[in-house]
């Protein structure tokens, strides 16, 4: 449709900046001046008609923006495999697969001496070098999602805090247990500070290797074998676990969302305390 209509706007283009002409030609040569302004609008609709080849993209959102809905892509770029072992996309007849190794990182960089990091650079050479397959291999940052455990010290926080007004209530309480539960009171409200000061981030590395197929199941099937060779190499020449992703393992490497989690549990409760303090 859209092709469609590229061809037909530089038709309609060039068939005005014809008209023009033959009208040019056909002005008295008292008229010159508009003969100019005709000229230079033959000339500006010129451009437009061969700029629409190469930019014609651009014009197709405004065209659509009075629907207030764009789409700029209809097909999904990608879809996980039901078993939710590589992910997949059909073009034409064929079927392209691609699975993922996660790689786990224990130590920095900044941590190694200077003949750590020579040894480490001379394993990653090989890890890289060891595979008959084209492979990607990447490192990248996350946002942890401290909800659940944050929502577990709260909760810890809130029942020592019943504790605490409970016995303090009571004029004959010992004393030794009011300092008790102040104490554990005090433990789980710093706790509770420290985890929520700031967000916790996290590195993950990963390798992806796609295979193609004429069906889902054996272009997925030589992704996932290519997949765990590449582990097994992995683990064999750096001394480490890795394994290959299934699921929602996936998706952290490829979706935002899964990268840095949406508003957390974290950032509602702290604007809960600046506004209580307000």
């Amino acid at each position: 449709m859209a092709r469609d209509i590229q061809i037909l706007t530089l038709v309609l283009l060039l068939s005005v900046v014809f008209a023009l002409g033959v009208f040019i030609s056909l002005i008295p040569a008292q008229l010159w001046p508009v003969s100019v302004v005709l000229a230079i609008i033959a000339l500006a609709l010129d451009v437009i008609a061969f700029a629409n080849k190469f930019y014609f993209y651009l014009a197709e959102p405004l065209r659509k923006m009075k629907n207030r809905v764009i789409t700029i892509q209809q097909e999904d770029s990608f879809y996980m495999y039901p078993s939710g072992s590589a992910i997949a996309i059909r073009n034409g007849s064929e079927v392209t697969a691609s699975a993922f190794v996660k790689i786990p990182v224990y130590r920095s960089a900044t941590e190694m001496t200077d003949e750590e990091k020579m040894n480490f650079a001379r394993l990653f050479a090989r890890v890289v070098t060891m595979s008959k397959y084209p492979i990607r291999i990447s490192a990248e940052q996350y946002v942890i999602n401290k909800d659940e455990f944050i929502d577990k010290i709260s909760k810890k926080l809130s029942d020592a805090q019943q504790k605490y007004t409970s016995i303090t209530s009571n004029k004959d309480a010992p004393r030794n247990e009011v300092d008790r539960i102040e104490g554990e009171l005090t433990m789980w409200h710093n706790l509770f500070a420290n985890v929520t000061k700031a967000r916790s981030q996290g590195q993950m590395a990963f390798a992806m290797v796609s295979a193609v197929g004429a069906s889902e199941e054996e272009a997925v099937n030589l992704a996932t074998q290519k997949a765990e060779e590449i582990a097994a190499g992995i683990s064999a020449t750096l001394g480490i676990t890795a394994a290959v992703a299934h699921g929602e393992e996936i998706l952290a490497f490829l979706e935002p969302e899964y990268m840095i989690p949406p508003t957390t549990v974290t950032e509602m409760m702290k604007k809960q305390e600046q506004g209580a303090q307000v």
